[in-house]
């Protein structure tokens, strides 16, 4: 196992988390059902949950990770609402009930906008790029060359933009602007599935061939 990267995968739809350390504690990205006992079990404290996105799949745990770990939670202002009135997931034919996050922090990103952000010792680029959802968000963290990017780019796919909030052509249209011209060798961790790398989504996604709609 990576000493610098874990991963936990959790949920009903085998939702992604990844866990890292940051300057006083672990940071985590994204927060799927089970990820607070995984923490509890291994006695990792987090300090930081960076969220990808509003959806149910990745914010389960999001509420607990802030009231018994006392990690500070950030995400884009777009998925307040989301986060605020969470979407029940049995409107989706999943069972369970999860609690809204109102403890959250907002990045400090304006729409379709990129900056560059310190955080718990760790300096990221942030990536605003909606289409799945309106507040979807890519950390780039360039000295390790990884991004984590939830649901907006996968491994030979892209996130669905038939959801509320959703639009292919803004999808498609940011992870072009801001993904595709990253260095090849940078790691992408999706919020499903297994990892890749730029240099392969950029040759072979058939999703990212030809020109947008």
């Amino acid at each position: 196992m990576n000493p610098d990267l874990q991963t936990f995968t959790g949920g009903p739809l085998q939702t992604n988390a990844y866990l890292f350390p940051g300057e006083d504690g672990w940071i985590c990205v994204d927060a799927p059902q089970g990820i607070a006992a995984f923490l509890r079990d291994k006695k990792l404290r987090v300090e930081t949950l960076l969220l990808t996105h509003g959806h149910f799949d990745h914010v389960w745990d999001a509420a607990e990770l802030v009231s018994e770990f006392g990690a500070v939670a950030y995400a884009h202002p777009a998925d307040f609402p989301l986060l605020y009135h969470p979407i029940r997931p049995r409107n989706y034919g999943i069972s369970g009930e999860h609690a809204p996050l109102r403890q959250v922090t907002p990045l400090p990103l304006s729409p379709h906008g990129s900056i560059r952000w310190g955080c718990s010792g760790r300096e990221f680029v942030l990536f605003h790029i909606p289409g799945h959802c309106p507040g979807s968000v890519a950390y780039y963290e360039p000295r390790a060359s990884r991004t984590f990017g939830g649901d907006i780019l996968f491994a030979g796919g892209v996130g669905r933009w038939d959801l509320p909030g959703g639009s292919r052509r803004e999808l498609i249209e940011g992870i072009r602007r801001y993904l595709l011209p990253l260095p090849a060798e940078t790691m992408v961790y999706p919020g499903h599935g297994r990892p890749t790398t730029i240099g392969a989504e950029r040759a072979t996604n058939p999703f990212l061939q030809g020109e947008a709609e």
